[in-house]
């Protein structure tokens, strides 16, 4: 199960390469430290830049699933469940392994996620339980979710790899060659595919869902160094597009996907657009050539549509982290600490793991979380500071060409465009519609959130504009 749902003071020693990256305002010198609080957290940033941090918990005398809600000073929520903690203990026997998956944010800001417990001991036969579970934004059990979902299995193999949210409303799960779905109270719906699962003749990587899109990272049962991305209207819908990417890791930033490819030979970074064409406007066709010594640990995405790169190397003295940034277009951005690089030095004495989990905040921060070393289950978190981007150009066409532009960008609490547009509508970095038929050239924004946002209408010579945007 591990390997399924889940395969998803201290900091005086540490030394930075690039000295302004550090918030020495972030706990005690730039850290905030957890102690006694669990270990391999996967993380979730809600809209107002607090984080979810869902993993696990484990000792020689207690075993448990855990959920951290941190504010975006590294503290804990005190008003999410107890004392920004929420657990499940439901195996009191220790040769079980409790945890949850990463949690899923709805817009109504309840949370969705998977509980998972596994008996190995050696003996007797793997089990793996699986229970749905959602709670209300505060923490507290939503009592609307009235039917949850429960498995047993000892066959772990074909077990659900994770969780997804749909446009419906429903949830969405997938294994090694199938799709489910479930109701929004949690039971599963027995009107999608057969009794609740649709059967799908390739093997299943991962699955990603932009607005109602379903896209499938798969390959061939007897081919997987031959992978390709898939596009599916819906989740119920045959597929509509693909790509042959053959190998790589693939990343999703809203609508768009990366793909990292390093043979050690030759590093590339492709980007697709929505129909799974190069995208435009990024490197030559889509592709850019990085360092083949650059290995890729995960890239992060800024919401001007820069890519920042994270990378790790350990050593018998510590580990180095390093970051890179690439802009909207491609190319590095040499202004990003030196020469396009910054690199954190965290020595062994600092008493942290090798492991560490990467966060892009809205806030305009990264946020690090390390795990303590000797089975301490401590949380160490991390804050560094990002330099301005190079936002992406997405409307730079003539205005006589009826395209227009933003005039100030980042926005403060108007938007002034270059001329008027009509039926305008604004879309968060999720597709979802925040505000809609807008006409004019100026318009208030003051409600919205800081992030990136995408406003589309038409010129008054019927021209189709989109543009891109920062909400500061």
């Amino acid at each position: 199960m591990k390997k399924s749902l889940f395969s998803l003071g201290i900091l005086l020693g540490i030394q930075f390469g690039f000295s302004q990256s550090v918030d020495t305002n972030f706990g005690s010198n730039g850290t905030v430290t957890h102690a006694q609080k669990g270990t391999y957290f996967q993380p979730t940033v809600l809209p107002d830049g607090k984080m979810i941090l869902s993993g696990s918990y484990e000792s020689s005398t207690s075993n448990k699933a855990v959920i951290m809600k941190l504010n975006a000073d590294g503290s804990l929520d005190q008003s999410f469940a107890n004392g920004g903690v929420f657990t499940m203990d439901l195996q009191a026997d220790t040769d079980y392994f409790e945890g949850f998956s990463q949690v899923l944010v709805q817009n109504d800001g309840k949370l969705f996620f998977c509980y998972a417990s596994e008996l190995d001991n050696g003996i007797d036969p793997e089990t793996l339980t699986l229970n749905l579970v959602r709670l209300n934004a505060n923490g507290t059990a939503d009592t609307s979710f009235t039917s949850p979902w429960s498995d047993t299995t000892t066959d772990l193999d074909n077990s659900i790899f994770d969780l997804k949210l749909l446009s419906s409303g429903k949830y969405l799960a997938y294994g090694h060659n199938y799709l489910m779905r479930f109701n929004s109270n949690g039971s599963l719906d027995t009107t999608y595919g057969t009794n609740g699962k649709r059967t799908i003749t390739f093997e299943i990587n991962e699955v990603y869902v932009s607005g109602d899109n379903i896209y499938i990272n798969g390959n061939a049962p007897a081919t997987p160094n031959n992978r390709t991305l898939y596009r599916l209207l819906n989740e119920s819908a045959g597929i509509s597009g693909s790509n042959n990417f053959v190998t790589g890791r693939v990343y999703q930033n809203n609508s768009t996907f990366f793909i990292d490819q390093n043979n050690f030979t030759v590093h590339e970074l492709l980007k697709l657009d929505a129909n799974l064409a190069p995208a435009a406007g990024f490197g030559t066709n889509g592709r850019v050539t990085l360092s083949n010594q650059i290995y890729t640990g995960s890239l992060l995405f800024q919401p001007g549509g820069s890519t920042i790169i994270c990378t790790s190397t350990s050593t018998n003295t510590g580990a180095y982290y390093t970051y890179t940034r690439l802009n909207y277009n491609g190319s590095i951005n040499t202004a990003f600490g030196q020469g396009g690089t910054f690199t954190v030095n965290v020595p062994n004495s600092a008493g942290f793991r090798a492991d560490i989990e990467n966060i892009m905040n809205p806030n305009g921060y990264i946020y690090n979380v390390f795990y303590g070393t000797n089975n301490s289950n401590n949380v160490f978190v991390k804050r560094i500071l990002l330099p301005n981007e190079i936002l992406a150009v997405l409307n730079s066409d003539k205005a006589s060409d009826g395209k227009i532009t933003v005039l100030e960008n980042p926005v403060g609490n108007t938007l002034k465009l270059s001329a008027d547009l009509e039926n305008a509508n604004i879309y968060d970095g999720s597709g979802k519609l925040i505000m809609s038929n807008l006409k004019g050239r100026e318009h208030e924004v003051t409600e919205l959130s800081k992030g990136l946002y995408i406003i589309t209408g038409k010129s008054s010579k019927g021209a189709e504009n989109k543009l891109k945007f920062i909400k500061k």
